[in-house]
């Protein structure tokens, strides 16, 4: 028989995700700024970035307990929305769609290969770039930015990582269904991917764009077959992106090269210091309202409105800056920012409504999974900013649901469909 509305793992719902995050995030910034002896770098960065202590307030603490609320107020209203009864959806032609992913995945690498070779041509070929990201860092970072292709470039390789969700996707869902070549295809783009998500932040510091890989990939794989599985793959992504943002850290102070495992340590933990400074700074200020420059700035960057909604606040930017450190706001603070407590409460309640009911939708639907484990994995970061409605994860979903739609969905029944996305012993007992 069909899975019940909830049938989804309570585990990989958007609440616990975001729980998740943000338990992390305050103890490891808590434990950063209780024990200055361990986290000795912690002070000195905060000093170098006018980080003041004092912004951590009670004030700001009742806000993120209010913005909790609005949270699981939308999850639960959305729980009461849904529908008591399995829809039918159609899936599509999953070899098609890893020949399709393959296709779009070389593009998009192709893009920044292009990118990068006349870049580096331009420095007197690629050995000069790998001398000049050696020495300097944040120099070669800034050369690569000066010469991007055309507007909008740098969304084509922040698109790697939900190809590279899709094409593991599709092997799960696949298994033994997919042909040779279409795993061989699949595997292709996770290989690919990988190395180029690895490289790429080395360079150009985008190490948000690899766990985004690794968290949607997993997501992902962990919704089709209905089951937390392969923890120890987790494990290693999570070691993998420690690695990339060790090397990173290396390169851009490489006097402290010798020492690059704990200061880069040390400087993760600085980051949630710096997040959650960022999700209290305005609480307890005076800020200006923004009116969604901040927490849509996605949906202007792709509508090409940014220019417009850049110059409206022009005049606001120095209270604005005045009350963030690096980075952006956090999802909780970025409503708040533009719209003050109740507006920002109320925008909380929609993307929490929103995202279950995407949640529920990825029982039968193989577009909702991937946009899901997107969405999920924004969530495991969204301490660090108001990922949900980025210009890179709201172009990238897009092309998805190009690829899919490309793959010639064939209808399916009832009985057809969920077996797609149970464990291959639920098929034999659901058989038998």
């Amino acid at each position: 028989p069909p899975p019940a509305a909830g049938g989804l793992m309570p585990a990989l719902s958007p609440l616990v995700l975001l729980l998740v995050c943000w338990g992390l995030t305050v103890a490891v910034a808590c434990l950063a700024l209780a024990a200055p002896e361990a986290f000795d770098l912690v002070p000195v960065f905060m000093a170098r970035h006018d980080l003041d202590p004092a912004a951590f307030t009670g004030l700001g603490a009742l806000w993120h307990v209010t913005a909790l609320s609005a949270w699981v107020v939308g999850h639960l209203a959305a729980c009461a929305a849904l529908p008591r009864r399995v829809a039918t959806r159609s899936v599509p032609d999953l070899s098609r769609a890893a020949w399709l992913t393959f296709l779009a995945n070389l593009v998009l690498l192709a893009v920044t290969l292009l990118w990068i070779g006349l870049t580096a041509r331009q420095l007197g070929g690629l050995r000069a770039l790998v001398i000049l990201t050696t020495a300097e860092a944040i120099t070669a970072r800034e050369f690569l930015l000066q010469n991007k292709l055309f507007t909008g470039m740098r969304l084509f390789y922040a698109a790697l990582p939900a190809t590279g969700c899709l094409a593991a996707a599709i092997l799960v869902a696949g298994r033994d269904r997919l042909s040779r070549r279409a795993r061989a295809l699949c595997r292709a783009t996770l290989l690919m991917n990988l190395v180029a998500l690895t490289l790429l932040p080395i360079v150009m510091s985008q190490r948000l764009l690899l766990l985004q890989f690794t968290l949607s990939a997993y997501l992902a794989a962990c919704l089709i077959r209905r089951r937390v599985f392969a923890l120890p793959w987790l494990m290693t992504g999570a070691a993998l992106f420690l690695t990339v943002w060790v090397l990173r850290e290396t390169l851009i102070n490489p006097a402290v090269a010798t020492q690059a495992v704990p200061v880069g340590l040390q400087k993760l933990a600085f980051y949630t210091v710096n997040d959650l400074w960022n999700g209290f700074a305005p609480i307890s200020s005076d800020v200006p309202r923004t009116w969604g420059a901040e927490t849509f700035h996605g949906l202007a960057v792709l509508t090409f409105t940014d220019g417009l909604v850049d110059h409206a606040i022009l005049p606001l930017a120095p209270a604005i800056d005045a009350v963030r450190g690096g980075g952006a706001f956090p999802i909780f603070t970025a409503p708040y920012v533009d719209f003050g407590p109740f507006g920002g409460a109320i925008v909380l309640v929609g993307l929490s409504f929103g995202l279950r009911l995407l949640f529920h939708r990825a029982q039968t639907s193989f577009l909702a999974t991937i946009a899901y484990a997107q969405f999920g994995a924004a969530l495991l970061f969204s301490s660090h900013g108001p990922y949900l409605l980025h210009q890179n994860l709201l172009a990238s979903l897009i092309v998805v649901a190009v690829i899919l739609r490309l793959a010639r969905p064939a209808v399916r029944t009832r009985a057809e469909i969920i077996p797609l996305f149970l464990p291959r012993r639920e098929m034999a007992r659901d058989a038998a």
